[in-house]
């Protein structure tokens, strides 16, 4: 193997007749077959200097080049000033709407590093390009132990070592960590709607998650910050941990997130996005065992639509 620079590397087959992807499986082996049989597609794999199909059976003495082009969003955006904590062990992180927890092919989970080389955005692919400690560290998912939706901005916590992911992904499966979020719903929700407790889940035959009696238990507290004409603005409390609980549970209730694609079926004024913001984050640091709390306040997109919807906005 010659190493080209830290854009790529090179490879000699040294036989005959084997496919070019069985062959990069077993010179790269941290890399899936599927992830490399797409970095062929793409174009990244040269034999000879041409690109060729994933089958293509290589000859004794050909050259191979694989390049890792850098994606622009990797040089684009400022990690550091989204850093809102860290240490040896955890990192929180003050996540941008349009920002990926992570690609959305299950492959990445066999190669993490893959995640860099995505052409969309995503959180992964930021750890292991700032942080690539992290993944040697064997901390599984880059890092990640929970989600925020890809339109959901605000703030949550990454594992930076092995123990700390796993100390912190057993804290948010037994429910000891405190979250928090904010939202724009529609219509006029009540005071003394105080809690929503409906089995949530996934109908079969159907991807969307959605409040049915076939679900797991879910509950989520609930508290009115303000009111407006057509809309109201509120707090939000996951007691459970279900996947894409606090949307269905307010769909569950009348009272969709503005902007969500699987619930909000209002067209005559469209927020910028799903108006949904993970407002605080507390949590006991895995290692230390100190109580650490964190919020931030909604972007300016959120703030902007708050303020429309002040004026009435919402039909």
């Amino acid at each position: 193997m010659k190493i080209l620079a830290r854009s790529g590397m090179e490879f000699i087959a040294d036989w005959g007749g084997v496919r070019l992807d069985q062959f990069l499986t077993q010179k790269m082996p941290r890399h899936s077959r599927a992830a490399l049989q797409e970095m062929i597609r793409l174009g990244q794999v040269l034999v000879g200097g041409a690109s060729v199909k994933p089958g293509r059976r290589l000859k004794p003495g050909e050259r191979v080049s694989v390049s890792f082009p850098e994606r622009a969003w990797n040089r684009s955006f400022d990690f550091e000033a989204r850093v809102v904590y860290e240490d040896k062990h955890v990192l929180v992180f003050d996540k941008p709407a349009d920002l990926l927890m992570h690609p959305t092919r299950p492959d990445w989970l066999k190669n993490p590093r893959a995640a860099q080389d995505e052409p969309c955005r995503n959180f992964a692919g930021l750890m292991a390009v700032h942080r690539p400690e992290v993944l040697a560290s064997g901390a599984g998912r880059c890092g990640i132990v929970h989600r925020l939706d890809a339109e959901t901005s605000g703030v949550f916590v990454a594992a930076k070592t092995e123990e700390a992911w796993r100390r912190l992904t057993a804290a948010f499966e037994e429910r000891e960590v405190e979250k928090v979020y904010r939202a724009i719903v529609r219509g006029r929700v009540p005071e003394n709607l105080s809690e929503i407790d409906a089995p949530v889940g996934r109908l079969t035959g159907s991807r969307r998650i959605k409040a049915t009696p076939f679900g797991r238990p879910a509950r989520t507290a609930l508290r009115l910050i303000e009111e407006f004409p057509d809309a109201s603005y509120v707090e939000a409390r996951p007691l459970t941990g279900r996947t894409h609980q606090i949307r269905a549970h307010l769909d569950f209730v009348g009272h969709p997130v503005v902007g969500d694609p699987d619930f909000d079926r209002n067209a005559k004024l469209r927020p910028p996005r799903l108006m949904l913001h993970a407002y605080a984050l507390r949590f006991k640091h895995p290692i230390s065992g100190k109580t650490l709390s964190f919020r931030r306040n909604p972007p300016a997109d959120f703030i902007r639509f708050l303020d429309l919807c002040r004026k009435g906005g919402p039909q």
